[in-house]
């Protein structure tokens, strides 16, 4: 299995941006309306084609309609108390850190020897993955509608000296980026937060995907009834997780059918999490475990989650699965 050094240890090339190698190469983005190109101006952004504006409202760019806009900080205030959470969870807690280490570099290795960026991380959250993306994929482009947690990546971001990735405030259904500019899409555990969308966001990942381009996503796996029954009284307790009553994970069959629909081919797809994730990678199931600092509580765990994979019977049972999905001719 593939791994690559946590992302806090900056390890040589990867955590810098350019200065080893001059300016970094980044990917600007367009009008998410017309896919214009955008003029930058003191107080803010205008397409050049359809005359869109996308004032400054932020640290970052944000290119959502007025509406949507809206919608977005009534959402954001509802979610402030979960989001502190969340925060505390992946900046704080030393296993969830350690899962994410490990699960980051898993999706990562679904990615070909050879297969080039540039890399989306959608509906991104505090860009766990571009804080750990080697520099082979870059430049990298880290989008969410969410703008207090891109603020955020976007700040730890430059904290590393990352100049190669694009923060942006958008949202999924509308991305703000050119036809076929992509190599690689990553999705960690965002298509289950937005269901009745899936259709336009697989197809706007689709378009956004050059010919062969990856859909690379872990999702929480409902192929397994007792996991389903397990997952759903879960959500109903934990706040983190169960502040959606409409949340919930996917089967194959489901993501199949999904993909398709868009123009991708599902070409591979591994359940696995079976003791870790429920514990280390949801830290308000188990308080004690979010204060632990013991790495090797966290080790055993991620090795105990590795064997049962090749168990017969429970290597069906995962919690999540990580699966690939192919760009292929348009639906």
């Amino acid at each position: 299995m593939s791994t690559l050094e946590p992302a806090r240890s900056a390890p040589h090339d990867d955590a810098r941006g350019a200065s080893a190698g001059g300016p970094a190469a980044r990917v600007e983005p367009v009008c998410p309306a017309c896919h214009g190109p955008l003029d930058r101006r003191p107080d803010g952004r205008r397409c050049g084609g359809c005359g869109a504006e996308y004032p400054r409202r932020a640290n970052v760019d944000v290119l959502l309609a007025e509406d949507e806009w809206r919608d977005a900080l009534a959402h954001l205030e509802e979610e402030r108390p979960i989001l502190e959470q969340y925060v505390r969870a992946r900046r704080e807690a030393a296993l969830n850190i350690l899962y994410y280490d490990h699960w980051v570099a898993r999706m990562l290795a679904e990615i070909p020897p050879g297969h080039a960026g540039p890399v989306l991380e959608l509906m991104c959250g505090g860009a766990e993955i571009c804080r750990r993306l080697p520099r082979r994929l870059r430049p990298a482009v880290a989008l969410d509608l969410n703008v207090a947690m891109v603020e955020q990546a976007a700040a730890d971001l430059a904290r590393m000296g990352r100049d190669d990735v694009t923060v942006l405030c958008g949202t999924a259904a509308r991305l703000p980026l050119p036809d076929a500019s992509m190599g690689v899409v990553l999705v960690q555990g965002g298509f289950h937060h937005a269901k009745p969308l899936l259709p336009v966001i697989l197809a706007e990942v689709a378009r956004v995907l050059r010919p062969d381009g990856l859909l690379i996503a872990s999702e929480p796996a409902n192929d397994f009834w007792l996991v389903r029954r397990v997952r759903h009284w879960q959500y109903a307790h934990s706040p983190m997780q169960g502040h959606d009553p409409g949340e919930d994970g996917f089967t194959q069959p489901e993501l199949d059918a999904a993909l398709r629909d868009a123009g991708l081919r599902l070409e591979r797809y591994r359940r696995c999490g079976y003791v870790a994730y429920p514990l280390i990678g949801n830290t308000d199931v188990l308080p004690v475990l979010a204060r632990s600092r013991a790495r090797w509580l966290g080790n055993a765990l991620l090795g105990i989650d590795r064997a049962l994979e090749h168990v017969p019977v429970i290597g069906g049972m995962g919690w999540i699965s990580i699966f690939r999905g192919r760009r292929t001719a348009r639906p």
